[in-house]
């Protein structure tokens, strides 16, 4: 009598599909070096966090500590300008009638800077900079602080803004 027979491939199991031999799941060489490295980082946290768990003392808190790093002369100078000007001047050892003497010295004269001089002031670029001094070559000498807004770029906004740091001295 004749028996039914399955063909073979019916019964044959598939392959086992691995994530990287699959066409679908490989990751490239620098893939998986990034992969491994996150992993590493991961576990390193969890071990970190798991000894700080267990022993706080071990592992020691992030702390901002004031006055840790001396404070640069340049940077002393915005903050005697800023809300903590007291201790700005502590740091920079500044007695304040010296700090009112400077402020007037820092005043620059429209008729004498240079272009890096007059970068300093605020709002002021290159371009503008270098404007202000083809201005005073092209028409002499500024007769007033205020003829400083016949440059082009800057107006009355600029000009109110310029105008504590500004000097128009007689040439």
């Amino acid at each position: 009598s004749s028996v039914f027979r399955l063909p073979s491939s019916v019964f044959r199991l598939p392959s086992p599909v691995s994530p990287f031999t699959s066409h679908r799941l490989m990751f490239n060489r620098n893939e998986q070096i990034v992969l491994l490295l996150l992993c590493c980082i991961l576990i390193v946290g969890i071990v970190i966090a798991y000894i700080d768990n267990r022993d706080p003392e071990r592992v020691p808190d992030f702390e901002v500590r004031k006055s840790a790093v001396p404070v640069p002369e340049e940077k002393a100078e915005v903050a005697r300008d800023s809300v903590a000007a007291p201790e700005a001047r502590k740091l920079a050892d500044v007695p304040p009638a010296a700090e009112k003497t400077e402020s007037a010295e820092a005043l620059i004269d429209l008729n004498r800077a240079t272009a890096k001089e007059l970068e300093r002031l605020p709002g002021i670029g290159p371009q503008i900079a270098a404007r202000i001094v083809a201005y005073r070559e092209q028409n002499g000498a500024f007769k007033r602080v205020e003829d400083i807004t016949k440059v082009r770029g800057i107006g009355p906004k600029t000009l109110e803004r310029l105008r504590p740091h500004l000097t128009a001295s007689t040439p």
